[in-house]
């Protein structure tokens, strides 16, 4: 079974959400992973960690402190 998001409906999403869906889909890329990964997908992997590394500064700032209090 395969899955198709419209593109219309992925442009209508604020990109932070795009960034979000992107991140969970490589995360549950890797938990269903085999233990014997091509070299291609490890590299993927690591592009996800340091996009996520990306938002810290964005998760740490006063702004983001303000939104959930």
């Amino acid at each position: 079974m395969s899955y198709a998001i419209e593109q219309q409906e992925w442009q209508n999403l604020p990109e932070h959400a795009q960034r979000e869906i992107y991140d969970f889909f490589l995360f549950i890329k890797q938990r269903y992973a085999t233990p014997t990964q091509p070299e291609n997908e490890l590299s993927e992997l690591t592009a996800f960690s340091n996009h996520s590394a990306n938002l810290v500064e964005e998760w740490a700032s006063e702004k983001e402190d303000e939104i959930w209090t």
